[in-house]
Parts: structure tokens; C-alpha cells; sequence
């Protein structure tokens, strides 16, 4: 099984635990841990851990990470995050050790064989590459959910911290990146909420009270399942198309946020250009669900 650790800003964006969700349920990954970045990271981190325990894996660690961006940029907080999710006062939080602690500790241990996918703003990426030279070179691969690569405009992530990720994006690790031109393809729709309500025990209400709670909040009634689709790159790479490209992020406005791709086909980042819509939205659903492929493709 390989070793992984979610970096996330769970609890606004109902994709981050749909992802972990999704994550936790592969038989092939093992989640070691959880960190949580931007805003009450703490309360992200109970939202971790009460989920995780749905999920019946509480072993898994849930370490609180950076609550401020790099940049300084203010932290946009929904308001909603917490609400539905039964008993999270029950849950303690260690705060003894920073995320970036954590993350390059596990990665200097694993020596090679740590997998990271970040979720979030990138602040807790890049705190533990500032904080260890080895750290880029021990990790076997970061995946990204941020930036919008074929389309000029800016993603969340990517905005919300542009220090860190230029700092990650410029690391040399190795890097698959999955951006807004491809997830804004993917819907999560009433069927599937259906589908995801009946999972046993406690764990489908609570997933489907997360789902309409951010489709009343936005004024819609289906999403996109950002996260979970840039988890699916992970698991199921044969779905995709990639493209080795470099990243330049812009730091100014007009373009702040941008993430502007450069030397296509020779690059360090490894960016997915394309893939099989419908097929990614069930595998999503199904993984979810626990009826997921019983195939699953190492990414290279």
C-alpha cells in the first residue's frame, strides 16, 4: 500500500472530504496522516479526525498546519464549516507539531516512498520545502489540486497563498497538477448524492449534509468535484492525458493567481491536459461509495 498524506483545507468546499473519503476508501494507498491549512486549521483538523472515525480509521494522524497564508493575503473564512458534523467537540487536536514538522519527518522516514496530494492553499507545501533541503527529494510525488493551466484566469489555491506556490511550483519535485480547465468538467449531481447518502452508517448522512450544505450556500443544486478528481490522478492515471510543462505564477494583479504554463513538453510539472469525462464521474462516485475499479493504476 502506498503511503500517503492529505494536505487539505477541509471543511468549507465540500470536495476536500469527498476526497478523503475517496482517499481512505482506495485499497491501494494507506493515509498516514492528515494536515489542515487556512484559517481555524484546528477546526479543520477536528473535521479530519470525526471523519476519519466514520471511516473507522482513527489511527490516521491529523496534525493542524499554517492558519495564514505566506503571502498575507486575508483569510476568506465561509462560516458554515463545522455545522453537520455530529460531536466534533469530542475530538482533541495535539498542537505540539507543526504540519511542516510532520510532513518532512514522514518524508525523510519514508525515504522515497511518501505521496503528498494537496488540496489547499499551498502554505504548509511550502514551509516544509523552506524548512528542509532533502525534503523535494524524499517526497515520490506532490498532487495538486490548484491553478487553471489552458484558461487565463485565477484559481482558489493558487490565489489565496501565490508565495508558496510559487515556491512549490518552482521546487523541482515532482508534480502532477490538476487545474480549474479540467474539474469545472466534472459535476456531482442529485443521483449521485442519493448514491452517497446510503452509505452505512453515519458516514452517508453526514457526506450528504456536507453536500447540500454547500449547495445552499452557492445557490445550486449539483457541483464539482474538484478534489476528488485531482485524487483520481493518483489511483487511476490511465484516465488522463498529462503534459510536462513549467509554471509561472503570476504575483500581481491583473494577473494574480495565474498559473501560466510554459516549455510544453519539456517542463518539471506534470500537467493534466485532458481525460475521460464520464468515465472520472463515476469512478468518483463508485470510489466514494466503496465500489470503486477493482484496477487501480500506479501513477509513474
Amino acid at each position: 500500500m502506498r503511503p500517503v498524506i492529505l494536505d487539505t483545507d477541509i471543511g468549507t468546499d465540500v470536495d476536500d472530504i469527498l476526497a478523503l473519503v475517496l482517499l481512505a476508501k482506495s485499497p491501494d494507498l494507506r493515509i498516514l496522516g492528515v494536515t489542515t491549512v487556512y484559517g481555524d486549521t484546528v477546526l479543520r483538523a477536528k473535521m479530519a479526525k470525526a471523519t476519519c472515525a466514520m471511516l473507522d480509521q482513527s489511527e490516521i494522524q491529523v496534525i493542524p498546519g499554517a492558519s495564514r497564508p505566506r503571502s498575507g493575503r486575508q483569510v476568506y473564512w465561509a462560516g458554515f464549516e463545522g455545522e453537520g458534523i455530529p460531536n466534533l467537540d469530542g475530538f482533541s487536536v495535539d498542537e505540539s507539531q507543526s504540519a511542516e514538522s510532520y510532513l518532512t519527518q514522514s518524508a525523510k522516514r519514508l525515504n522515497g516512498e511518501l505521496e503528498i496530494l494537496a488540496i489547499g492553499p499551498l502554505t504548509n507545501i511550502a514551509n516544509a520545502i523552506l524548512s528542509s533541503v532533502d525534503f523535494g527529494r524524499q517526497v515520490k510525488h506532490l498532487y495538486i489540486m490548484g491553478g487553471s493551466f489552458w484558461k487565463e484566469r485565477y484559481e482558489h489555491n493558487i490565489r489565496c497563498d501565490v508565495d508558496s506556490a510559487r515556491i512549490v511550483l518552482s521546487s523541482g519535485m515532482k508534480i502532477t497538477a490538476v487545474g480549474l480547465d479540467l474539474t469545472t468538467r466534472v459535476w456531482l449531481g442529485e443521483k449521485d448524492v442519493r448514491r452517497i447518502a446510503a452509505i452505512p452508517g453515519p458516514l452517508g448522512a453526514v457526506l450528504e449534509d456536507q453536500i447540500r450544505t454547500w449547495w445552499e450556500y452557492r445557490g445550486i443544486n449539483e457541483n464539482h468535484p474538484h478534489d476528488p478528481l485531482a485524487a483520481l490522478t493518483m489511483v487511476r492515471p490511465d484516465l488522463f492525458l498529462f503534459e510536462e510543462c513549467d509554471v509561472v505564477v503570476g504575483m500581481s494583479k491583473p494577473e494574480l493567481g495565474w498559473t501560466k504554463v510554459t516549455n510544453r513538453g519539456h517542463g518539471t510539472i506534470r500537467i493534466a491536459s485532458d481525460f475521460l469525462v464520464r468515465t472520472a464521474e463515476k469512478e468518483i462516485v463508485d470510489r466514494i461509495v466503496g465500489q470503486g475499479s477493482a484496477v487501480s493504476v500506479t501513477a509513474g
